[in-house]
């Protein structure tokens, strides 16, 4: 049985109207969702740049990031921080950063 706070599909009504609300851009820069908090919390690393330079590939550019092979750097994720691989990471850094805009 739905309540005032969800909607047929199973997701906050309020929730999704606050997201609408939301002032400016919806998207997240790399740095944003792996900001240093996010880094210290859940990596071996103090920051996103400490994490890619410790790495054993370049990670520069966007162009040297796409082409790190998906086992390898799921293993380098696994290693230092306490997800699965990259996705996982990505996800929750995300959930983090949406909870933060909407004052969660």
């Amino acid at each position: 049985m739905a309540d005032e706070n969800t909607d047929p599909q199973g997701g906050s009504g309020k929730l999704q109207k606050r997201g609408e609300e939301l002032p400016g851009r919806k998207e997240a820069t790399l740095s944003e969702l792996c900001n240093p908090t996010f880094m210290r919390k859940y990596t071996d690393f103090e920051s996103l740049e400490e994490f890619a330079s410790e790495s054993p590939w370049s990670m520069e550019s966007k162009a040297d990031f796409e082409r790190i092979p998906d086992d390898p750097l799921a293993e380098y994720v696994n290693e230092h921080t306490i997800f699965a691989d990259g996705n996982e990471m990505m996800r929750r850094s995300a959930q983090e950063v949406l909870a933060e805009r909407l004052g969660l």
